[in-house]
C-alpha cells in the first residue's frame, strides 16, 4: 500500500501502520531520510534573471524544502522575488547575484529585502518573512538616521566644516578649546592709541590701521631695560 499522508510543514511520508510491507526502504530513504537531509542542509540555487515561486511537492525533494536559497543571476536594478510557501520555515540567504532581492511568502506578503553582496537568516513569524539577523555589508542601504549611543553612535547627526572663515562665527568657548574672547591682532607700525588704566586699556576707536579693533581690551606687560 503506497503512502497516502505527509508532514504539514516538510512533506516527508508518514507510513501507518501496515503500510509498506517489504517495500518500506524506498520510502524511508527517498520520502524522509534524504528530504530531511536537505531540509536541514541543502541548497537551493537560483541564476536565473526572474521571478521565482519556490515548487513544492510531498514526499519528494522540491525547492522549498531545502536551508539555503542561493542567488547568483545578473539582475542589475532589477529587484526580483522569491516567493515560498507562507508557513513556518526558516531560510539562510545568500545574495551573490548583482541586484537585490525580495524573499517573501505567498500571497504575496511584503517580505524581506537583501541587497547584492548581502546574507540574512529570515524566518516566518505567522504572517510575513521577517529578518532575524544579517551581515552588515551595505550600510548605504541597511542604515539609515541616527545612530544610537546604545550602539555605539553619538546620537545626534554631525556636520563637517570644510571652511572655518565661512561656517564658524563668534568666539569660540573655552570648553571648546577657545578662549572665550575676542583677542585684536596687532599690526607692526600701526598706530594705536590706547586708554584706559593699567592693566586692562581699551583701543580708541580713532585706530586708523587694520588688524586692530576698535573698543577691544587688551593686556600687556612693559619690560624695562637698563
Amino acid at each position: 500500500m503506497a503512502v497516502t499522508n505527509f508532514s504539514p510543514l516538510l512533506g516527508l511520508a508518514l507510513p501507518t501502520t501496515g503500510d509498506l510491507s517489504g517495500t518500506w526502504g524506498v520510502t524511508v530513504n527517498d520520502a524522509i531520510t534524504s528530504l530531511i537531509d536537505s531540509a536541514v542542509a541543502g541548497t537551493t540555487t537560483l541564476s536565473a534573471n526572474a521571478d521565482v515561486t519556490l515548487s513544492t511537492t510531498n514526499g519528494a525533494a522540491n525547492q522549498a524544502r531545502n536551508a539555503v536559497i542561493l542567488w547568483t543571476a545578473s539582475n542589475g536594478a532589477t529587484t526580483r522575488n522569491i516567493t515560498a510557501p507562507a508557513q513556518s520555515k526558516a531560510y539562510v540567504v545568500i545574495n551573490a547575484g548583482t541586484g537585490s532581492i525580495v524573499v517573501r511568502g505567498s500571497g504575496p506578503t511584503a517580505g524581506v529585502t537583501i541587497p547584492s553582496g548581502a546574507r540574512a537568516l529570515v524566518a516566518w513569524n505567522g504572517s510575513d518573512f521577517v529578518k532575524i539577523v544579517s551581515n552588515p555589508v551595505i550600510l548605504t542601504t541597511d542604515v539609515s538616521g541616527i545612530l544610537p549611543i546604545a550602539n555605539g553612535g553619538t546620537g545626534t547627526s554631525s556636520t563637517t566644516f570644510t571652511n572655518l572663515t565661512t561656517n564658524v562665527t563668534g568666539l569660540l568657548p573655552v570648553a571648546n578649546g577657545g578662549s572665550g574672547t575676542a583677542t585684536p591682532s596687532l599690526v607692526q607700525g600701526a598706530n594705536v592709541t590706547i586708554t584706559g588704566t593699567w592693566p586692562n586699556q581699551t583701543i580708541a576707536a580713532s585706530t586708523p590701521s587694520s588688524g586692530i579693533t576698535a573698543g577691544q581690551s587688551i593686556s600687556y606687560a612693559l619690560v624695562f631695560g637698563f
